[in-house]
């Protein structure tokens, strides 16, 4: 006679913790799987399957503990309804009623979050588990060791990840984090004022503007922000960091290449031309966030370049709100928007590791990244949670997740923060002072060399 669904679980649940008893909580291999990045974060075939039979449902397994303390970014005051935080409450409440352990949740500030990570958990005085956090923080808590190396079978059917989100929660091979969601950004439209959205760049400024009226505009990003910037000289052939064998070469910088120096001159005649017509904020760097967000929601931008983040916000205003694809470049390439994996972590210097493990193994489950999905409409980093009802019924997850598969990895090592940093400073030198073609080869060639000082190993 076969096992019951609820005996099969329980088997699970106890292999998983005689695992990681015997495997400890340092050093043990990672499980990845995959070594493509290609093709492996857009969602499968779009079938409903039964939230509870799915892989990846991750039954709780314990041992139960006094209390986990869990950071988080995510606040209760958070735009929308749910939000991140009422859904990670949700499934941690759930975590608490099948193990008895306590979760007591607190909210750090995004701004405040790394430092205080960096501060506290020497001392004792951290979280047991945090996150969601996105991967390019990843590498920044892998260096001072505050990251644990997730052991061997601690997650449970590691295959139900998509390849990428396994290699962007993972350094040097080593998974660090369960991975949750996959981002990027993608062109974000008023469906009231495009009914079709443009596939090319051509397409994108005649429609543009023909919809510049007084105060509004058709088109409008930061074009000063690095992260919205990438999709460009990625693009463009450009590149920040090598990526032989699954390990970021910070000695091998493409910013300069003649890819690069095409994207600075493409986004530097993007406002002088106006191609396509834009309002001059975007190149004011301390309000270019804000006030392009603001008149998108009041109806005074048609088309943006934004996240998933955005979407509670627009919805919230009232605004039709549409997603396509970034449109592709004059080149006739697409754009190629960094890619991005938000994960849970559990602090090394923790005393309830195991309890921290297990945890992170229920919170990166398929039910519980179905209901994060509710709240944040980023790709779920499970296959089977990508094919849940309620996932696979919205509009635009194909779209995110097509846009995230032609996108590329946005390195996870210490040095991006300076890159970001650097990269700013020499493209307030090229934009805002429309710098002449013959300067700007100059311009990152110095990029890279400052890059190179400050952050090559």
């Amino acid at each position: 006679m076969s096992d019951s669904p609820f005996d099969s679980a329980l088997s699970r649940r106890d292999s998983r913790r005689d695992l990681l008893k015997q495997a400890g909580v340092a050093g043990a291999a990672a499980v990845v799987a995959g070594s493509s990045l290609a093709g492996t974060v857009a969602a499968q075939e779009a079938t409903p399957v039964d939230q509870a039979a799915a892989p990846g449902g991750n039954t709780p397994a314990g041992p139960m503990v006094d209390q986990l303390i869990f950071w988080t970014r995510a606040s209760p005051d958070d735009v929308g309804s749910p939000n991140l935080f009422t859904q990670i409450k949700s499934r941690a409440d759930a975590y608490t009623a099948a193990t008895g352990t306590p979760i007591d949740i607190q909210t750090v500030p995004d701004a405040d979050f790394r430092a205080r990570m960096s501060a506290a958990a020497p001392g004792g005085e951290g979280p047991d588990v945090f996150g969601p956090v996105a991967h390019d923080w990843l590498g920044e808590f892998v260096v001072q060791q505050i990251a644990l190396p997730i052991p061997a079978g601690a997650i449970d059917t590691p295959e139900d990840f998509t390849a990428a989100s396994m290699q962007l929660s993972s350094v040097d091979g080593q998974l660090y984090g369960a991975p949750m969601e996959v981002e990027s950004v993608a062109l974000i439209y008023n469906a009231d004022l495009v009914p079709t959205p443009p596939t090319t760049w051509d397409e994108l400024v005649q429609m543009s503007n023909g919809l510049r009226n007084g105060e509004t505009y058709g088109f409008g990003f930061p074009l000063l922000e690095q992260y919205h910037e990438a999709g460009f000289f990625l693009g463009f052939g450009s590149y920040i960091f090598g990526y032989p064998n699954q390990t970021w070469d910070t000695n091998d910088i493409g910013l300069n290449n003649p890819g690069g120096v095409e994207a600075a001159r493409f986004l530097r005649d993007m406002y002088w031309l106006d191609m396509p017509d834009m309002p001059d904020v975007v190149i004011d760097r301390a309000n270019m966030h804000g006030v392009i967000e603001g008149m998108t929601e009041a109806g005074q931008v048609a088309m943006t370049i934004n996240g998933p983040w955005r979407i509670n916000p627009l919805a919230t205003a009232g605004v039709n709100y549409g997603v396509a694809l970034l449109p592709t470049l004059p080149n006739g390439q697409p754009m190629k928007p960094f890619v991005g994996v938000q994960s849970m972590l559990v602090s090394a210097y923790s005393e309830k590791q195991e309890a921290a493990l297990d945890f992170i193994n229920f919170m990166s489950g398929t039910d519980s990244l179905a209901a994060v999905f509710a709240a944040d409409r980023k790709v779920p980093a499970r296959i089977s949670a990508q094919q849940v009802e309620s996932v696979a019924s919205d509009p635009w997850i194909e779209t995110w997740a097509r846009q995230a598969e032609l996108g590329q990895p946005m390195p996870n090592v210490p040095a991006m923060s300076r890159v970001f940093t650097l990269w700013g400073g020499i493209m307030d030198a090229i934009i805002p002072t429309n710098a002449p073609d013959d300067q700007i080869q100059g311009f990152l060639d110095q990029l890279v060399e400052q890059i190179r000082e400050e952050t090559a190993g």
